[in-house]
């Protein structure tokens, strides 16, 4: 996917185990009363359904408050822990440790099934009695339950409700006659985000010969990690935010700039070997710049957005996506992570043919399996491109299929995806009606639409309820589309989607396209399908367009994408493919390309405001647009009583004019908030091209789960 110029050419989440009636009974009371619960000792032969022995401190209905804690990239020395493609995140976690510095995390949004994320062997005494003991939290205000179980040798128990202050887990466990050994595990049975785990312990009653922890780095101090900021992610909620950093010996400064303007310092002592920077109050939603330094004066700066949610995390919003390119493992090596941290729910990523069939008629998906593995482990859905040509079927067929062997075979390998990976959909070519894609002699949508044809008629073989996506062309193209639907492509579409690169200069022309869309799908077609922007961008590069000026135009060409029925918009691209800032393919993603000495990618402009309009919008759908006043652009979404407005003023500075006997919030695209009365029954408000999010009624930022 690979475009030149914006306006001439394209681019690209119970306590598992019932307690016997009488037990429960004392563990309600003493929840209630504030004291702990301690059930009898369990055996090593003992059933894993048994009362639980586990001590709870008392959970009481209050809400908690949450720390700010940094999930860092490292490995837990002694620990084997499940791979990303089995559980999100899993790692050391910095901030709010019961004990020393670190603590075990662990993100899954996704459980398909209940498995083992994190195990350590002990060396124990056979026939002897021990306490097991671990505290436990989770990034919840309110108790909750996790899913999460402990299982020691043969028994497993599962964990009480948890809230954000850490909870003691205790049981006695009697080894077996030959057990020396045993693991202590920790399992998962439900989806759960900002689980953490702490001081665990295994000991020999007292009387023991050996009264000693038998659990190897217990604590998860002994750690390994790289010099420099370390955080997994650099998006962050504003009331949980902080930033993890592994640095010499000493004292470490910090400071956070708004633009030029610095505003919040301040200097901590390394403590372990990951140290936590919490960021105060001061430091709001917004994008900063981040400046640390360590005591051996090198200095390390990223930028950082932070986004007002009720949550540790942003809510993803089916509605919105963004194109990846997961072959390139040097840059997109942790894209499900990073496109997550935004509140993105789906990816567009091609399913290169020419890769995955070297060999007629045998496919090997080796460069997919694991990244999609990691998507769906993130909980995010994939929208694969059967792409493009493969000359192993001939050289004619290099660029895309034209030979009637080369079409069957292109349907069989789109049923080849569909078998072996869950899609949202699946996208027939990308730009087919452009050369940079499709250096064939046809370029017509009669030639697409035998590719359409096979894949539909083989696709249907396999999973006849996945959405067939059809058209992804560069640009609208009304007379490439008219002849489509004249031809009978209607009745192998679910889904039709474009790439309408000709408006990034003036967003708002999206809306015509739409319109445009519907009425030749139904005037040629005889009906219409649901509408899919399934690529737009625009590049940052030196003399194209600012950051700034990228980030206004994702925000205005989604809002008016889906004000005008499009049920999905992907973004152009995630990450920078390159470290040229005058390059223009290197200047289309949400986040900078990599950076030496930070482990997370770095969000421009463009992934803070994708961010802030996910957390904004907060699930709510399109109710209306409205006139605010001359040369205003107002997009509702919500209800009367719950709404959020999206305004701007497309050609420069206007007011806009709101009638409401109620304040308003006014929340701008750099994230600062205010809240503004009304006069004489209105309000009003200067808007430029940046658009701002007004919220009225009960309206607030973020969805709560």
């Amino acid at each position: 996917m690979t475009p030149v110029t914006d306006t001439k050419t394209t681019a690209r989440g119970r306590v598992a185990t019932l307690l016997a009636r009488s037990l429960a009974v004392c563990a309600m009371a003493a929840l209630i009363a504030g004291g702990s619960v301690v059930a009898p000792p369990l055996t090593a032969s003992a059933s894993a359904s048994a009362a639980p022995t586990v001590v709870v401190p008392a959970a009481t209905a209050a809400k908690v408050a949450l720390p700010r804690t940094a999930l860092a990239e490292g490995t837990i020395d002694n620990w084997n822990l499940a791979g990303r493609q089995s559980v999100a995140e899993i790692g050391p976690e910095v901030g709010d440790a019961r004990s020393g510095t670190i603590a075990l995390r662990v993100d899954a949004p996704v459980v398909s099934r209940t498995k083992t994320v994190a195990w350590v062997k002990a060396k124990v005494e056979a026939g002897r009695t021990y306490t097991f003991t671990a505290y436990a939290r989770v990034l919840s205000s309110t108790a909750t339950s996790t899913g999460a179980k402990f299982k020691v040798g043969t028994t497993t128990k599962s964990l009480p409700k948890l809230n954000a202050k850490w909870t003691k887990i205790t049981w006695k466990y009697k080894t077996a006659p030959e057990e020396t050994s045993l693991n202590v595990a920790l399992r998962l049975s439900k989806a759960v985000q900002g689980l953490a785990i702490d001081s665990v312990t295994l000991r020999a009653v007292a009387g023991s010969k050996k009264d000693v922890n038998v659990v190897p780095n217990n604590s998860f101090e002994r750690v390994d990690v790289d010099r420099g900021i370390v955080s997994t992610s650099l998006v962050m909620a504003t009331k949980t935010a902080a930033v993890a950093v592994a640095m010499p010996e000493g004292k470490i400064t910090w400071q956070v700039y708004r633009g030029s303007a610095s505003v919040a310092k301040g200097t901590v002592t390394k403590k372990g070997e990951i140290t936590a920077l919490k960021l105060p109050a001061a430091v709001s939603q917004g994008l900063y710049t981040l400046k640390v330094t360590a005591s051996d004066k090198k200095v390390i700066k990223t930028t950082m957005a932070l986004i007002d949610s009720p949550t540790p995390w942003i809510y993803q919003d089916h509605r919105f996506g963004v194109g990846l390119h997961v072959e390139n493992q040097e840059v997109y090596g942790n894209a499900a992570r990073y496109t997550r941290a935004l509140g993105l729910s789906t990816v567009r990523n091609d399913i290169r043919w020419a890769i995955n069939e070297k060999v007629k008629g045998k496919y090997d998906f080796r460069t997919y399996d694991a990244p999609f593995g990691e998507l769906r482990a993130q909980g995010l859905k994939i929208l694969g491109i059967v792409n493009y040509g493969n000359a192993v079927y001939g050289a004619s067929n290099a660029s895309a299929p034209t030979t009637k062997a080369a079409i069957a075979a292109y349907g069989k390998y789109a049923a080849a995806i569909v078998k072996r990976y869950k899609l949202v959909g699946l996208e027939v070519f990308n730009e087919f009606n452009w050369p940079d894609h499709n250096k064939s002699k046809c370029r017509t949508s009669t030639c697409y639409l035998s590719l359409v044809k096979a894949v539909e008629k083989e696709v249907s073989k396999v999973n006849a309820k996945l959405p067939i996506v059809v058209g992804a062309t560069a640009k609208y193209q009304p007379a490439w589309f008219k002849h489509l639907w004249q031809k009978g492509g209607l009745k192998y579409t679910d889904v039709m989607s474009f790439h309408p690169y000709e408006i990034t200069g003036h967003p708002e022309d999206l809306a015509g396209l739409m319109t445009q869309a519907r009425a030749s799908m139904k005037k040629y077609g005889g009906k219409t399908k649901p509408v899919w922007i399934t690529e737009l961008g625009t590049s940052a590069a030196t003399g194209n367009r600012t950051t700034t000026e990228q980030a206004s135009i994702l925000l205005r060409t989604s809002v008016t994408a889906l004000a005008n029925g499009a049920t999905k918009f992907y973004w152009y691209d995630l990450v920078n493919d390159g470290p040229s800032a005058a390059e223009h393919m290197h200047n289309f993603g949400l986040y900078s390309y990599p950076k030496k000495s930070v482990t997370a990618l770095a969000p421009k402009r463009a992934g803070f405001v994708q961010a802030l309009t996910i957390a904004q919008l907060g699930g709510r759908s399109f109710r209306s647009s409205e006139n605010l006043g001359s040369g205003v652009v107002s997009e509702g979404f919500g209800t009367a009583g719950n709404l959020v407005r999206v305004v701007w003023a497309p050609k420069g500075t206007k007011t806009a004019t709101i009638r409401t006997t109620s304040s308003v919030v006014v929340v701008t695209s750099n994230g600062t908030t205010k809240t503004v009365k009304p006069k004489n029954g209105t309000v009003k408000i200067k808007v430029t091209k940046n658009p701002v999010f007004v919220r009225s009624g009960s309206a607030t930022a973020g969805v709560t789960k």
